[in-house]
């Protein structure tokens, strides 16, 4: 009897170890790609390994630096995108730099933060982990395989990135962020605390990207113009924000600005503005997992057989 039992009990935890490496390696709702810029999709590295491969520098010695968390790299002194990388290389987030002495001061002293100063650039950052987690212990290889980008975006909003944070939620319905329009190849636009009256120095300078109810990446908007020789900026005319809002805020009418879209998505193509798929069924006990279920079942049936011949 203790043996059928122990007969059983191994051959269904095999059958479940199987099923969970499976699931583990599915990258169906992966984030699994950083790109960059609108149309032109530029893959960013996403780990330090192929930084260091495309020529981006370490610009900074230390996972813990002050202000920031995360290993910084620069592609030929470019701060128009910045990758971090936790302790075991992985991507935790991604920076922007602004040049101080701009001809129109940007960022005002209202935006100090999040614009944090960092050498000669106010920089802007973005956590795709817990802030906490970059520099102590990181993401183990198996981590990145099944969260790729990160399964989080924090907006870092003061000195110390641990608890100067915003964190912004995964789900389209539950996010507070004023809606916007949705634009091919972008999706939904989500912009912080916007109104017709309000003073452009109080513009949020990050707006959420959202496609099919689920956060799909963001972008930066910077109210001054600025150049990268990596990537290239996006620049904007002021009736652009027509397609983006549903509401265009007065003080925009006028203002040119700089933007760059980041994804976390290889699909981008497909953000076409349409209706969504039907949604499918309620997850039952035989189709939360299919490779689950049928490796049980193979599994009990074993068990039976080998009863039968014991």
């Amino acid at each position: 009897m203790i043996r059928t039992v122990l007969i059983d009990f191994a051959l269904c935890s095999l059958a479940f170890h199987f099923a969970l490496a499976d699931y583990i390696t599915d990258t169906g709702n992966l984030r699994n790609a950083l790109k960059l810029k609108f149309k032109l999709f530029q893959d960013a590295p996403r780990t330090e390994a192929e930084a260091l491969a495309m020529n981006f520098t370490k610009v900074s010695d230390d996972c813990e630096n002050g202000n920031f968390r995360g290993k910084q790299y620069m592609k030929d002194g470019d701060a128009a995108v910045i990758p971090l990388y936790d302790v075991n290389g992985y991507i935790a987030g991604m920076q922007t730099g602004v040049p101080m002495g701009l001809e129109n001061n940007y960022p005002p002293q209202s935006m100090q933060p999040p614009f944090i100063v960092d050498g000669n650039h106010y920089k802007l950052t973005t956590y795709f982990v817990n802030p906490s987690i970059i520099c102590k212990g990181g993401r183990s290889k198996q981590q990145f395989r099944r969260t790729g980008t990160g399964q989080d975006l924090f907006i870092q909003t003061g000195p110390n990135p641990e608890v100067d944070i915003l964190e912004v939620t995964e789900y389209q319905n539950e996010t507070q962020w004023v809606q916007g329009l949705c634009f091919p190849k972008m999706g939904f636009h989500y912009f912080k605390e916007v109104s017709m009256d309000m003073s452009c120095e109080t513009f949020f300078p990050v707006a959420l990207l959202y496609y099919h109810g689920k956060l799909q990446g963001f972008v930066w908007s910077l109210g001054a113009v600025l150049n990268s020789t990596y990537v290239g900026y996006e620049y904007p005319t002021p009736d652009f924000f027509d397609s983006l809002l549903k509401e265009v805020p007065t003080c925009l009418r006028t203002l040119r600005r700089s933007t760059l879209h980041v994804y976390f998505r290889d699909n981008i193509d497909s953000f076409t503005c349409e209706d969504p798929p039907p949604q499918e069924d309620k997850c039952t006990a035989g189709s939360a997992h299919p490779v689950l279920g049928r490796l049980l079942v193979l599994g009990f049936v074993a068990s039976f057989i080998l009863k039968a011949v014991w």
